[in-house]
């Protein structure tokens, strides 16, 4: 979407949003579907706040869950404590509110990678991708929660309705198999007809086919968070509705510098684990516009009477569009997957004002999304499962909807996490090595966070890097302080180049 067609009134508010206070989580979000029910541990927190810890991490969804299980089980650790802070209750953040999708989107966007960073940096983010996939399936086997989460495999639909569009994830999909050979084939893509014959899909100009896995993220999150409190009651507590508010360095304690200010008092800490998303630049102003929130919206529906339960996710596709009229932007995806036991299904995208996307609150819908999202699936994208059984037509809105929700996904300028030691230029704290950050997944969070948090905690803990971690990712200060590719400036252009 071209910015020449914005008001320049409305870019001005649009840039003044993006480098603007993200604050701390709002106390009282949207509940997502995936967070029913709460679990047992859902606001745990101890009696008192301990006066200092050894690490301590503020955000407890994915990435902030990695970090804790790779430090508490590093033989470098086993005396050492970590607290998770989190402002809210357990895990009810951006990990507890996407797709539960088990997909790399790294081989669409392979040509857009390698013409950014080049090849060799596009081939080492596709194969990070796979690898942390690989690795979560793993983890919830090896720790046996794989049928609590519902881990599952499903063959996955991604449909293009614009040609252009599909011409260019066609090449880039080409340019994946060519620098990965041993990933040719794993693809499928499907013409027009075959998409409509199919799958069924309306207004679609080819598809991608891929085989894949889904789940439900919270339930996989929260039961290892329990599992790590029972393994190591000494070492590792959560704090929940206990945000973050401040840091601070205080020098009359050189092994505990840090003094992390939260509404239920003061924590020294040695060292600092920055994993919240969206929320990044409350705690590090100076990533501001490098890093920020952009809220989506997600539903879970009834299917259709003739829909029944599918073994598959869908991805949609089209063209940003823009009207000057209302303002209305739609971002040119849309999401599905459907519960294997309910049939409920689980949609999400967004069709909405263009500066309700830059916003930190959770605790709002968009009207225009939530009347957007309720007839999207008879009305656009399918051509079977929503016919009426007593007229025979095609019904013009869905059966039911039974939750809608908001969340926060965090964006950056180039488009890439933000991953590795904060520079003590962008702290403001000067303190070498005692903070860390994993951020900035730009909507693709589960196919990164897992491996992003355990990198930070690995390197933490005097590690190198893992030769795995994608080397644009690290957040070098030469990085972080380049205007021309992570200002303001930049991040408003990459927002609209989504």
């Amino acid at each position: 979407m071209a910015t020449n067609q914005i008001p320049h009134e409305l870019l001005a508010k649009l840039a003044g949003q993006i480098v603007q206070d993200p604050g701390i989580p709002v106390a009282a979000p949207t509940v997502s579907a995936w967070q029913e029910p709460a679990h047992p541990i859902a606001t745990i927190q101890s009696d008192d706040l301990p006066q200092r810890t050894d690490f301590a991490i503020i955000g407890s969804g994915i990435t902030g869950t990695s970090v804790a299980k790779t430090v508490l089980e590093h033989g470098l650790a086993h005396d050492k404590t970590v607290t998770m802070f989190e402002a809210r209750s357990l895990t009810t953040g951006a990990t507890s509110r996407n797709g539960g999708f088990l997909l790399s989107h790294a081989p669409p966007f392979f040509k857009r990678y390698a013409e950014t960073f080049g090849t060799d940096a596009a081939r080492q983010i596709a194969l990070f991708c796979d690898r942390t996939l690989e690795s979560i399936v793993d983890m919830a086997k090896a720790e046996n929660l794989d049928k609590a989460s519902q881990i599952r495999d499903v063959t996955t639909v991604a449909s293009f309705e614009d040609e252009e569009g599909f011409a260019d994830v066609t090449e880039s999909i080409r340019m994946y198999e060519e620098a990965i050979p041993e990933a040719k084939g794993k693809y499928t893509i499907i013409n027009k007809e075959t998409a409509e014959k199919e799958y069924h899909l309306k207004k679609s100009s080819g598809a991608l086919v891929v085989h894949s896995r889904v789940f439900w993220p919270y339930r996989l999150v929260t039961n290892l968070l329990q599992r790590l409190l029972q393994l190591y009651p000494e070492r590792f507590a959560i704090e929940t509705q206990t945000p973050a508010i401040s840091i601070i360095i205080d020098g009359s304690d050189n092994e505990y510098p840090y003094i992390l200010t939260t509404p239920r008092g003061t924590v020294r800490a040695a060292k600092v684990f920055h994993c919240t998303s969206g929320f990044t630049g409350h705690l590090l102003p100076k990533l501001r516009g490098a890093i920020f929130p952009c809220r989506l919206s997600m539903t879970t529906q009834k299917p259709g009477p003739q829909w029944g339960n599918r073994p598959n996710s869908w991805l949609f596709h089209s063209k940003q569009s823009y009207d000057a009229s209302t303002t209305l932007v739609e971002q040119g995806l849309y999401w599905m997957q459907q519960n294997a036991e309910t049939g409920d299904l689980f949609v999400g995208g967004d069709l909405q004002r263009l500066d309700d996307f830059l916003s930190s609150d959770d605790s709002v819908i968009s009207a225009d999304s939530a009347r957007n999202l309720t007839d999207l699936l008879p009305k656009r994208l399918f051509k079977e499962g929503w016919t009426n059984p007593i007229t025979n037509t095609i019904m013009t809105s869905a059966t039911a909807l039974h939750r809608i929700w908001s969340g926060i996904l965090s964006m950056t300028a180039d488009q890439v996490p933000i991953v590795g030691s904060v520079p003590t230029s962008v702290s403001g704290r000067k303190v070498e090595g005692g903070e860390w950050i994993a951020a900035g997944f730009n909507g693709y969070g589960m196919s990164q966070c897992w491996l992003c948090g355990e990198a930070i905690a690995r390197m933490a803990m005097g590690e190198p890097k893992p030769e795995w971690l994608p080397d644009v990712y690290l957040s070098t200060e030469k990085r972080l302080g380049d205007e021309v590719s992570m200002g303001p400036d930049a991040a408003l252009a990459s927002f609209f180049a989504r």
